[in-house]
């Protein structure tokens, strides 16, 4: 486990199908055992469901058996604004997680729309990481159109306009890939060092 403040994201569901999922989004904060976030709860299923809270709360760690390993026994609140709002919360949450938080057992419930939901001795399991998509391009030219219409009206000034702007844009762009891949090279130079 860490030291300090670490993100944490889990899963919590009894892997029925269309079974509500919660997610919790959670900082923890190991120094002062305190831990909070964003609890969000999704089920597509009728009675659909779009529940959605902040958290706060604190943990422990104990030794539940004769192991070595640890236990992290949490408890978190929730509300729609956070723990100085005045609103009532609308979520509560005990349970039991591994030391290294990616595992457990909790129970929960939630208000919604006046009525209070519970869950029992639900699995939690870390969420799946996703990885981060690359950049698109910054800009698409798009100059059939343009080209079509000066072509269209006859208008051979603003066709040659339309082409040179495109000229223009292929042109900075060589360049800043020329010197993209200078400053590779330079990286590559200084790594070998």
């Amino acid at each position: 486990m860490s030291i300090g403040l670490f993100h944490t994201r889990l899963n919590v569901s009894n892997s029925m199908l269309g079974a509500p999922v919660l997610t919790l989004d959670l900082l923890v904060d190991t120094v002062h055992k305190k831990v909070s976030g964003i609890a969000s709860v999704f089920q597509a299923t009728w009675p659909t469901v779009n529940f959605r809270a902040r958290v706060w709360g604190s943990y422990s760690e104990a030794k539940l058996t004769s192991k070595v390993e640890n236990h992290i026994i949490l408890t978190l609140d929730g509300s729609p604004s956070g723990p100085l709002s005045q609103i009532a919360q609308t979520f509560h949450l005990k349970g039991i997680l591994a030391g290294d938080w990616a595992s457990g057992f909790v129970d929960y419930r939630y208000e919604e729309q006046g009525q209070w939901h519970e869950m029992k001795h639900v699995a939690v399991h870390q969420a799946p990481t996703v990885e981060p998509q690359p950049v698109p391009h910054p800009y698409l030219p798009l100059y059939a159109v343009a080209v079509q219409q000066a072509q269209a009206s006859g208008d051979l000034a603003q066709l040659k306009s339309v082409v040179q702007q495109a000229e223009q844009q292929l042109a900075h762009e060589d360049v800043l890939r020329g010197a993209l891949e200078q400053l590779n090279a330079e990286i590559a130079r200084l790594e070998a060092r």
